[in-house]
């Protein structure tokens, strides 16, 4: 038993010591520095945050010699439910948590979709009502179904090489929460930076820094999920480019066009209440029984 658990650990720790201790160099560095030389590091950091777990799982594979199968497949289509869940499902639970946000807080809602941020053009879609938001999200989820799994890239890392070695050490519970856990952790010196959240929200950086790991902790519970149902790591990739593409659509509706600790974006809480509802359950659901192929 022992001897499962120090070859389970030490992949664990090198892999999570290389994309950590790349992201907190990283971060701390452009903290500290100014100017242009804060702006590429930031920069690198950003772009580089796809890249950094693909290469840290080659590099630890490398070192401890493991030569198992990559768990991947392209041939989605062989489950088409759990795919049709993947691209649509995240997608209408960010619609339904938006809706709910304006609900609450309708002095934010514009009433119209600035596309002038996205094109840098003065151009707007004015929307009448939730249904046009609705149909809005639909249709970027269409448009955007060839390029789903952009973010490939973070699942290979943290899905299909870190999330197997938690499971078999922790158990499926407590590695699909570790795994969050430490996805989240991640993120922190991009949010401390000033990545996906508004600098003027109470308590920033620390309160957007304290809800990113919320959003990555539940997010990685929804991937960890369909990661162990398929053994595919396309399935999360798909999940998480629908989240950032669809995600990004709510704060060009709303009259400050920054994102909050509760919306409009479901980096908010009740933006993504439908998302964390859906982890609970999914959380609940996850048993070692599942575990086939791991």
């Amino acid at each position: 038993m022992s001897g499962k658990m120090n070859t389970n650990k030490n992949p664990i720790k090198i892999y999570l010591l290389f994309v950590l201790g790349i992201c907190w160099a990283l971060g701390i560095a452009a903290f500290c520095l100014q100017g242009n030389s804060k702006n590429i590091l930031y920069q690198i950091l950003q772009k580089g945050f796809t890249a950094f777990p693909v290469i840290a799982a080659v590099f630890t594979r490398r070192i401890t010699r493991d030569k198992s199968e990559w768990r991947i497949s392209f041939r989605i289509w062989k489950n088409k439910k759990l795919w049709a869940f993947c691209a649509f499902v995240p997608g209408i639970l960010i619609v339904i948590g938006t809706v709910l946000y304006f609900a609450l807080f309708p002095q934010q809602y514009s009433g119209v979709f600035d596309l002038g941020s996205l094109t840098g053009e003065e151009q707007v879609i004015h929307i009448s009502n939730p249904l046009q938001f609705c149909v809005i999200c639909v249709l970027v989820a269409a448009v955007c179904i060839p390029i789903q799994a952009l973010e490939l890239g973070e699942e290979i890392g943290w899905r299909e090489y870190l999330l197997p070695k938690q499971i078999a050490e922790y158990g499926v519970r407590k590695g699909t929460l570790m795994n969050g856990l430490y996805w989240g952790t991640a993120h922190l010196p991009l949010i401390c930076l000033g990545f996906n959240y508004s600098s003027e929200n109470a308590g920033a950086p620390w309160s957007n820094m304290l809800m990113m790991m919320l959003v990555c902790v539940t997010m990685g519970i929804i991937c960890s999920y369909v990661m162990v149902r398929s053994n595919n790591v396309m399935y999360p990739a798909i999940i998480h480019g629908v989240v950032n593409v669809i995600g990004e659509i709510p704060v060009f509706i709303s009259v400050s066009g920054k994102n909050g600790l509760l919306g409009p974006n479901p980096t908010g809480l009740i933006s993504m209440s439908g998302l964390i509802l859906c982890a609970i359950i999914m959380l609940i659901k996850l048993k070692e029984a599942k575990i086939k192929s791991f």
